[in-house]
């Protein structure tokens, strides 16, 4: 007979197994057909769920769907993670923190960032002209939150909660599988990078970013001994960032032929910028660099759980004529240009005297006329203007130029 303390250890590693049994069956993913699941959305309220789909994405829709469901109920996504939402909407998810995972209802949702997922954010936030280039469908595990039923007598069997307006159910997404697109998609993408003497480029850092919300899905390699770089699943902008050359940045096609990336030398456009002179700041509005206003222009500092933002405008109007933005919370700075067709935008290097980087100022004319100009700090600051009427960037342009740094 085994000595008591024997059989109290195999009872317990008994019961633990059990309980360890119980917990796994209970996050086992239960598959649902996308129609069953509209039709009975609070048969699956708080479980994970497996379910294939089409993705709709659009200005204020980002839902599942299946053309053969008889439910109007809405199936509102959102990824896990730190994966931000790709559309404009009342959710307001175009930011992640970096490295922090989704939250709904105090828990928290992870994703797996592998192949199939990288595959399905690559298409479904390709576009040109604001229009998605691809129709993706996917398997997809996560969390399923039911949304409260509708008001009785409001019509229709839909319910209301997450989403645009309140629009939808919801579907966090843990998991992606079996991607497939319509047209079918070749997303790699091959470069040879030259530098300034016009020679292959070896072990230089490509950088690839596919383009949602902030920050991007980002992807690096380097160069091989002939200068040349390739990824699989590529997005549409291209960048380099070494600090001996001008920093550079492409909207590329994957798919399509190999493209060639020529240096320049980082000394022939560095922009350094000076220390404010502290008699001069209290004419200046800013962060930690401080820009000065002409007499033309007022500023008005507006705080949100996001950061802070000095919308500048014409003295007489108001902030909703505000075209200039000096912010806290820079977002990326191509997500909304890189959608136009034939974009042209350069970069340089912002430097203090010292030479240390402090950031890049870009700047271009969009698809459809608008100039545009963007200077991303790596103090996680931001000035940014984007207008369509001729001249007008004249004054803004001014204001940025004339920017200074906080002494230390």
């Amino acid at each position: 007979m085994r000595p008591a303390h024997v059989r109290h250890f195999l009872l317990l590693l008994t019961a633990l197994c059990f309980i360890s049994r119980r917990l796994e069956a209970q996050e086992r993913p239960v598959d649902v057909s996308l129609c069953y699941l509209k039709a009975h959305p609070e048969s699956f309220d708080g479980k994970m769920i497996r379910v294939r789909g089409s993705f709709s994405v659009h200005f204020e829709d980002f839902t599942f769907f299946d053309t053969s469901c008889k439910s109007d109920q809405g199936i509102w996504l959102a990824f896990g993670g730190d994966v931000p939402g790709i559309v404009a909407s009342m959710v307001n998810d175009n930011f992640r923190t970096p490295g922090k995972d989704f939250r709904v209802n105090g828990i928290s949702y992870g994703i797996k960032k592998n192949e199939d997922f990288l595959r399905l954010y690559a298409l479904i936030t390709a576009r040109h002209h604001y229009k998605p280039d691809y129709r993706a469908s996917a398997t997809v595990t996560g969390a399923f939150f039911a949304a409260e039923k509708g008001i009785p007598g409001s019509g229709g069997d839909t319910h209301s909660g997450y989403g645009h307006l309140g629009c939808c159910s919801l579907l966090v997404i843990t998991e992606v599988a079996q991607v497939a697109s319509d047209p079918a998609a070749n997303l790699s993408l091959r470069g040879v990078v030259f530098g300034p003497n016009g020679k292959p480029m070896k072990g230089l850092q490509v950088i690839d970013d596919i383009l949602g919300g902030s920050p991007p899905e980002r992807q690096t390699v380097l160069t091989d001994a002939n200068g040349e770089f390739a990824f699989a699943i590529s997005g549409q902008q291209l960048s380099i960032e070494d600090p001996r050359y001008r920093p550079v940045a492409l909207k590329v096609e994957p798919g399509g032929p190999t493209i060639r990336v020529n240096l320049e030398d980082a000394k022939l456009s560095d922009w350094h910028i000076p220390i404010c002179n502290s008699q001069d700041n209290a004419h200046r509005v800013g962060f930690s660099v401080l820009f000065e206003l002409p007499s033309a222009m007022n500023s008005e500092l507006n705080e949100t759980i996001d950061g802070k933002t000095y919308f500048v405008f014409p003295r007489g109007k108001t902030t909703v004529d505000a075209e200039l933005f000096i912010s806290t919370s820079a977002y990326d700075t191509f997500d909304d240009v890189v959608a136009g067709a034939d974009i042209r935008f350069r970069q340089r290097w912002i430097k203090n005297d010292a030479g240390d980087i402090l950031g890049i100022d870009s700047r271009g004319r969009s698809v459809g006329g608008e100039d545009w100009r963007d200077l991303s700090f790596q103090a996680h600051e931001g000035a940014r203007y984007s207008i369509d009427k001729p001249n007008s960037h004249r004054i803004f342009d001014q204001i940025l130029d004339s920017a200074c740094t906080v002494k230390p």
